[in-house]
C-alpha cells in the first residue's frame, strides 16, 4: 500500500517494445517521406525498381557507359493517383548540358473531362550519381565544348564540380560542336545559324525570344490519339534540337484527343490534338539563341504521320499532312541588346513579317538560307492562298484532261520570293513587271543605247532586260558578291533564263555580250572616271547606267554612301556619253501623309536628287510601278545628261509601241518578250504621282510653284523646254497635262 500522494505504474515488457517498435515506425515513416519531398524537389525521382539499386550499389565494379544504359532502360512513370496509367518516355539530361536546378510548382484539379494524367520529370540520376561519386562533372567532352581551348575537362569530358560558372536560365548550354571537330558541312551550317540575334551565350539574357506555331491536318488519327508516340515524338524534337525538355505533363480527352504542356529550359513546347479531325496544333517557344526556322523539317518527320488507309482504300487516295506554320520574334531587343539594330536581323525585316510570320500560307517551304561573304541570302517558295491555293496547284500537276489547271501549269506554280539581309529584292510573279519596269522606259528612251552598266541586279533579271535589246553590244554588270550570282543561278534560274531570245544564250550570263565582274561597283567607277575623260581611255562610257542596287531607306552605311558619296555620283555623270542616261531605283513610294523627303524616312532619296542636279543632270523624272509584288508601288528615278532627251521620254503610246517592234530581239516561241511594259505604261510613267507632289511641297521653305496651286492661275511663263526644270514634280505634272491635251487635240 502506497503513502498518499504518491503512485507507481508498471509497464509489461509487451508494451514497452510495442512502444518502441511504434515510435520507430514513425521516425523512419516521417524520414521516408521528407525523403521523398526533397529528392522529387531536385529533380531525382526516388522510386527505383529492385535491379535499378543493384546497378547503383555495384557502380564501383561497372563502366560508366553501362551504368547510363541501365538507368536510361528504367521509364517507368506515375499517373496522379499513383498507379502505373502509361509508359510515357522519360526526359533525359543530353550529354554536355549543363541544366540548372529549378523548383518545380503544380496544382491539379479533378477534372472529368480527362481519363489519364501524367506528369514526367527530367531524369538527373546519371549525372548527379557520377558526380557524386568522382567529384567531377561532365562537360560533354571536346566534341560538344564551345571552346575546348579554355575548357577544364579532360579529353573524356570530366571536369572538377564549379569549374565552370552554371548555367544560366534560357541559355542551350554547350551544345555546340568545337569547329576543329567539324566537318566542312557542318561548318557551313553552323555559320548559317550564328547571327547572335537573341545569342545569351556570354551571359547577356535578353528578355526576347522567338514563336513557332505549327498547324497541321490530315494527320493519322491513331497517332494523334496515342500519349505514348505523341511525348515520344516531343522528347525527340527537344533532343534534335538540343533543347532540355525539364518536365512535361499529359492528358488523354474524353472521349478523344490529347493535351500535352512541356516545361523547357528554355521555355516551352505544347500541343493539342483532333485525332478524328486528323488535326494537331503545336507551338514552341524559346528564349535561347539558336533559329528554330530550321526544325520544321524534324517537326513536319515527326508530326506529320500520313493516314493509314481503312479496308479497300487505295494508298494513293490518302492527302498527304498539310502544314502550316508561322515564326514571330518576341519579346524587346533594342536597348537591352547593346549595339542591336533592328535592320541587322534578317528575321526582324521583311522576311519576318511578310513570310515567316505569316500562318496563313498554303504552302511555305525554304529554298535556302545561307550566309554569303557580304549578306544573308533566303530564297522562299510560297503559295498565297489569296492568289493561288493548294488545290489549284495540285491540279496543275495533274494530267487530267480539259482542266484549265494542268494546261496552263505555269500560272499555278508557288511564289519564290529573294531576301538579302531579309529585305525582299524580288518575287517570281513580279519579277517581269519591276526589272522591265526599272530598265526598258530609260532603253528606249535612248536613241541608240549600245553599252550599258548594271550596278547590283545579282539575280541577272536586269541583265536579262538589258539583252532584249538589238543595239546593246556590250553589258557591264557589276556585282560586288559572287556567291548570289551563283546561288541564283542555282534556285532562282528564271531570273536569268535567256533560252527563248533568239541570237541569245539559255543562261544570260553566257551571253557573248554579256560581261560580269565581281567587284565594288563604287569603287569601279570611281576609278574609272574621276572626271569627265576616262582614265587612259581604258573604258568606255556607257549610255545607260541602271543602279539596281540596295534601297535607299535601308539604314546601313554603304546604302548611305551609294546615295550621298559625292565622288562616286561624280564618277555616274563622268561614265555616261553625252545623251546618257542615268537609272536609280528609290525603294517604296511616298505616301499621301508622309512628310518631305528630306525630314523623313527618305532621306537618301533627297539627298541624291540633289546632288545629281549638281553634278550636272538637266533633267529627271519619277515614276513608280504598283505590279513588282513589294508591300508598296515601287520607285524607279532617270536622270538625263541632255535636256532635250525628255522629249523622246514624252513619246506617244504608238510611238513608243513603234520603237519596241523595231528594237527587241525576236523569240523562239513568236510571243513578246515583255510581260508589263508597253507604250501605254510608258505613257502612265510620263506623270509622277500625286504623292511626290505632295511631298515636294512639304519641304521647310515651301516652292513657289506649291503656292500657285491654290491660287486659279495659269503656270504663267513656264515653258516645258525650260532647263531650269531639273526635278520639279509640281510643274511637270500641270506641263505634262496640257502637252498631252494639246496632242489629243
Amino acid at each position: 500500500m502506497t503513502k498518499p500522494g504518491k503512485f507507481s505504474i508498471q509497464l509489461s515488457g509487451t508494451f514497452i517494445l510495442l512502444s518502441i517498435g511504434i515510435s520507430t515506425l514513425i521516425a523512419f515513416s516521417v524520414g521516408w517521406i521528407s525523403r521523398l519531398v526533397l529528392l522529387t524537389s531536385a529533380g531525382i525521382n526516388p522510386i527505383r525498381s529492385d535491379s535499378t539499386a543493384i546497378v547503383i550499389r555495384e557502380a564501383s565494379s561497372a563502366s560508366s557507359s553501362a551504368i547510363i544504359g541501365a538507368l536510361l532502360d528504367d521509364g517507368s512513370s506515375k499517373g496522379m493517383s499513383g498507379k502505373d496509367i502509361k509508359q510515357l518516355p522519360t526526359p533525359k539530361v543530353l550529354a554536355g548540358k549543363q541544366v540548372p536546378y529549378t523548383t518545380y510548382t503544380s496544382k491539379s484539379f479533378p477534372n472529368e473531362g480527362t481519363s489519364t494524367s501524367n506528369t514526367l520529370h527530367i531524369d538527373r540520376t546519371v549525372p548527379l550519381y557520377m558526380s557524386s561519386q568522382s567529384k567531377k562533372q561532365f562537360d560533354g567532352g571536346p566534341d560538344f565544348r564551345s571552346d575546348t581551348k579554355k575548357s577544364t575537362g579532360d579529353d573524356k569530358g570530366w571536369k572538377p564540380l564549379n569549374a565552370d560558372p552554371p548555367c544560366e536560365a534560357c541559355s542551350r548550354g554547350k551544345e555546340k560542336k568545337s569547329e576543329l571537330s567539324m566537318t566542312e558541312e557542318e561548318v557551313a551550317a553552323s555559320s548559317i545559324n550564328e547571327d547572335g540575334h537573341n545569342d545569351d551565350s556570354d551571359g547577356l539574357h535578353l528578355p526576347a525570344g522567338q514563336h513557332l506555331l505549327v498547324d497541321i491536318k490530315d494527320v493519322d488519327s491513331e497517332f494523334l490519339n496515342s500519349e505514348e508516340r505523341l511525348a515520344s515524338a516531343m522528347i525527340e524534337l527537344t533532343n534534335e534540337s538540343k533543347l532540355t525538355l525539364l518536365s512535361y505533363h499529359c492528358h488523354s480527352l474524353v472521349p478523344i484527343g490529347v493535351s500535352c504542356a512541356g516545361v523547357l529550359l528554355e521555355s516551352h513546347v505544347a500541343f493539342h490534338t483532333w485525332p478524328l479531325e486528323g488535326v494537331i496544333t503545336l507551338d514552341l517557344f524559346t528564349c535561347g539563341g539558336g533559329k528554330l526556322v530550321p526544325l520544321m523539317p524534324l517537326i513536319e518527320r515527326l508530326f506529320s504521320v500520313k493516314q493509314t488507309p481503312s479496308e479497300g482504300e487505295n494508298e494513293e487516295d490518302i492527302p498527304e499532312p498539310t502544314l502550316l506554320w508561322a515564326h514571330k520574334l518576341r519579346g524587346f531587343r533594342e536597348g537591352f541588346a547593346p549595339g542591336y539594330v533592328r535592320t541587322s536581323n534578317p528575321l526582324d525585316e521583311g522576311l519576318g513579317w511578310s513570310v515567316l510570320g505569316r500562318l496563313d500560307f498554303d504552302m511555305k517551304r525554304p529554298l535556302l538560307s545561307t550566309k554569303t561573304a557580304f549578306q544573308h541570302v533566303d530564297i522562299y517558295e510560297v503559295l498565297d492562298p489569296d492568289q493561288r491555293d493548294l488545290e489549284s496547284y495540285h491540279m496543275s500537276l495533274s494530267n487530267t484532261d480539259g482542266a484549265y489547271e494542268s494546261m496552263h501549269p505555269e500560272l499555278f506554280v508557288p511564289n519564290k520570293i529573294l531576301f538579302l539581309d531579309g529585305v525582299q529584292q524580288s518575287t517570281l510573279y513580279g519579277d517581269a513587271p519591276y526589272h522591265e519596269s526599272i530598265v526598258h522606259p530609260a532603253m528606249f528612251t535612248h536613241a541608240n543605247p549600245k553599252r550599258v552598266a548594271i550596278i547590283g541586279g545579282g539575280e541577272g533579271a536586269t541583265l536579262r532586260e538589258v539583252l532584249k535589246h538589238k543595239t546593246v553590244e556590250k553589258a557591264v554588270m557589276i556585282e560586288i558578291d559572287e556567291d548570289v550570282v551563283e546561288l541564283s543561278r542555282e534556285y532562282l534560274k528564271e531570273w536569268s533564263d535567256c533560252s527563248d531570245l533568239i541570237g541569245s544564250t539559255n543562261d544570260c550570263f553566257e551571253d557573248p555580250r554579256a560581261e560580269v565582274r565581281y567587284e565594288d561597283a563604287m569603287q569601279y567607277f570611281i576609278s574609272a572616271f574621276p572626271s569627265d575623260e576616262a582614265v587612259d581611255g581604258s573604258v568606255d562610257k556607257f549610255d545607260v547606267i541602271v543602279m539596281d542596287s540596295l534601297d535607299p531607306n535601308v539604314k546601313i552605311s554603304y546604302a548611305v554612301e551609294l546615295y550621298s558619296n559625292d565622288a562616286y555620283i561624280k564618277s555616274l555623270y563622268n561614265g555616261l556619253t553625252e545623251s546618257g542616261i542615268l537609272v536609280i531605283q528609290l525603294g517604296e513610294s511616298n505616301a499621301d501623309d508622309d512628310p518631305a523627303d528630306e525630314v523623313g524616312r527618305f532621306e537618301n532619296r533627297a539627298i541624291i536628287k540633289k546632288k545629281l542636279k549638281e553634278v550636272g543632270f538637266k533633267s529627271m523624272h519619277i515614276y513608280t510601278e504598283e505590279h513588282c509584288e513589294f508591300q508598296w508601288p515601287w520607285t524607279t528615278l532617270v536622270a538625263f545628261k541632255d535636256a532635250n532627251t525628255k522629249q523622246r521620254w514624252h513619246r506617244s503610246v504608238a510611238e513608243t509601241d513603234v520603237e519596241i517592234r523595231k528594237r527587241l530581239l525576236t523569240t523562239k516561241s513568236g510571243r513578246s518578250s515583255l510581260q508589263n511594259y508597253d507604250g501605254a505604261t510608258h505613257y502612265n510613267y510620263q506623270i509622277p504621282p500625286k504623292s511626290f507632289e505632295i511631298s515636294h511641297c512639304r519641304q521647310e521653305e515651301t516652292p513657289d510653284e506649291c503656292a500657285m496651286l491654290k491660287s486659279t492661275e495659269e503656270f504663267v511663263g513656264v515653258d516645258e523646254d525650260d532647263d531650269a526644270i531639273v526635278y520639279n514634280p509640281v510643274m511637270e505634272r500641270r506641263l505634262n497635262h496640257k502637252v498631252k491635251a494639246v496632242k489629243l487635240v
